[in-house]
Parts: C-alpha cells; structure tokens; sequence
C-alpha cells in the first residue's frame, strides 16, 4: 500500500515537474562578446523548433563611459512559395551586472521592427549585458538571429574645450578682418 502511493506521488511529482518544464524558457544562453579594434562585436544564435529563447549577452566598459548601440535580424525560412520570419523577438533590455552577479534592469529604446536597440545614456565603467527574449514562430522549425553591437566612446571635456577655443579664434580673427580702423 505505501509503495503504490509512493510510486504515485512520484509520478505525479514528475509529472508537474515536466509541465513546469515544458512553459518554461527553453533555452536560457549567456554569451561573453569580444570587441574588436574600433569597439564592434557581433552575436549570433540559433534555437530548436517551438521553444521560447532568453539569451543574455555580457560585455564590459573598461576605460571611458561608452554609448551602447546595436542592431539584430531575425531569419527568414522558405515555406511554401513565401519567405517567412522564423523569430519572433519579444523584447531586448540592457542590464547591469552587479558585485553579487545579479541584474539590474536598464532603460532600453527598441526601434519599430527590433531592428535597433540602445541605452537612453551612456554606460560608465564596469559589466554589463543584454538580454534578448522571444520565440519561434513556425511549428517544427528552428530559428537564427544574429546582430552586433558598438560601444562609442563619450567625448572628453578636453575636446569640447578646444572646440571652443578653435571657434573662439576664428570669430576673433574674423571680427579683426572686418575692422576699417585696425587696417
């Protein structure tokens, strides 16, 4: 008597585990991008048919604030005579990775169609990522997207500085020419 309603509540338990299982995200990647030289990086990713996708991608501002921007596009799949989109991507979020390894969700502006993201500021120095959440579209086929990312460094004050000067300069030179009494 006991075995059988162990076995059946372990069953059970199974059960409502693999039912958990099967609304949960299939997938949950984390990918540490490299910049290259001019501070690019590109990502891609493929997934299985009829799964739901979280995927972080980590990187990291080293020297200077930077300003975050970057672009994604999904595949398309030929079905049937038309080009269909494989992907559906629900949104895209910048976080911050904080000292105990936990995120904090940033301010993100998505263009219409996902087909731009950025950070509404610059990022100081230290880790950071994004997380790109979404799922397939077409029943028993998988998916790819792929896009890059560019950190553009935020302008020193010294150059603003001598922006101003260079322009101070022409004005008085300018205003110099234009004198009939200085010659």
């Amino acid at each position: 008597m006991k075995k059988a309603l162990f076995s059946k509540l372990a069953a059970s338990l199974l059960l409502t585990a693999g039912l958990f299982a099967a609304s949960a995200p299939a997938s949950a990647d984390t990918t540490s991008l490299i910049f290259d030289e001019y501070k690019n990086a590109g990502f891609s990713i493929t997934h299985i048919p009829g799964a739901s996708f979280v995927d972080d991608f980590l990187f990291s501002v080293e020297d200077i604030p930077h300003y975050p921007s970057g672009t994604v596009v999904v595949g398309k799949t030929w079905v049937d005579g038309a080009r269909l989109a494989n992907y559906g991507i629900d949104s895209i979020e910048f976080f911050h990775v904080d000292t105990g390894g936990g995120y904090t969700m940033l301010p993100t502006t998505i263009t219409s169609g996902l087909l731009e993201f950025y950070h509404e500021g610059a990022l100081g120095v230290g880790s950071y990522g994004f997380r790109v959440t979404g799922h397939t579209l077409l029943p028993g086929m998988g998916g790819a997207y792929a896009g890059t990312l560019n950190l553009a460094p935020v302008p020193e004050p010294a150059a603003y500085l001598m922006l101003l000067i260079g322009v101070g300069l022409l004005a008085f030179t300018s205003k110099a020419k234009e004198n009939d009494k200085l010659g």
